[in-house]
This record gives structure tokens, C-alpha cells and sequence, in this order.
């Protein structure tokens, strides 16, 4: 059986660049590992009528997806210093804070996903350790809001 695969990619044409791949496979060849994802969350908003005090409840009128999150964690598996791991981060931070940009999933055989992005977080996970600082290996959350509704391909 092969190792599944599992990356996320970031559209960086509006900055002029290739595109930012976040690798979760095993043996993955990119600098930036994916090293963890939180499938979106769909959350519904609903709009309901103005309650009155004849009728128990409230009476909806319409509904929509909220905004989504997309959470994932990344390592700079590629850093042979600690001077490269903040180029790393400064390319993440980078290409998460762009105005509304494609994130693509691919994961281990399955369509495609994209969601359209607006500009997001990068948070250091935990604080640094002399072991880390030594194999330039910090870890950081990023959280990116989404329209809910993702493609397929």
C-alpha cells in the first residue's frame, strides 16, 4: 500500500510568485510541511421573522452558509538554518495575507477541492525550545477565513 498523500497549495499569482505548496505527505519534497488540517467547519445563518407573542419560536426566512475557517499546521521541514526558517515564515505569511486567493486541497486520490480565501493568521504554536531553535523547527497555526462553499474539480 503507498503512503497517502496530502497537500495544500496557495495561489501566489498576485504577488507575482509560484505557487506556495504545503506538503503533508510522507517523504513530501516541499520546504513547508503540513502538519496538520481541521476540515471546515458549515455552519448555517439563519434569518428568522420578527418573533411575536402569539407564536412559540421564531419563524425562519431564509438561511445561508457562514463564512468558514481553514486551519492548518506547518513546519519548515526544508530550514538548514534558523535564518531560512524566517525566510519560510515570511513566504507563509506572505501568501496567507493576500486579498482573496485560491487554496487548493488534494488529498490522497480525491477531487480537488478549492476555496476562495481572504487574507489570514499565522500564530506561532507553543513557544520555542532550544531543541527546535537547534533543528529550525518551529511550527505555526494558520487560520484563514473562506467562502463556505468549496469546488471540486
Amino acid at each position: 500500500m503507498a503512503d497517502p498523500t496530502f497537500t495544500l497549495t496557495i495561489d501566489r499569482s498576485q504577488l507575482g510568485l509560484a505557487d506556495l505548496v504545503l506538503d503533508g505527505s510522507k517523504g513530501g519534497t516541499s520546504p513547508l510541511g503540513l502538519t496538520g488540517w481541521t476540515e471546515p467547519a458549515m455552519r448555517a445563518a439563519v434569518d428568522y421573522a420578527p418573533d411575536d407573542m402569539f407564536t412559540h419560536g421564531s419563524r425562519p426566512l431564509g438561511w445561508r452558509w457562514q463564512q468558514t475557517m481553514l486551519n492548518f499546521d506547518v513546519a519548515p521541514f526544508g530550514a538548514v538554518s534558523e535564518a531560512a526558517a524566517r525566510l519560510l515564515h515570511s513566504e507563509l505569511v506572505a501568501a496567507v495575507t493576500q486579498w482573496r486567493f485560491a487554496l487548493h486541497l488534494d488529498a490522497d486520490g480525491a477531487a480537488r477541492e478549492t476555496w476562495i480565501c481572504d487574507p489570514g493568521s499565522v500564530e506561532p504554536q507553543g513557544g520555542r525550545t532550544v531543541a527546535d531553535i537547534v533543528n529550525h523547527n518551529p511550527g505555526w497555526s494558520c487560520s484563514i477565513p473562506a467562502d463556505p462553499v468549496r469546488s471540486v474539480a
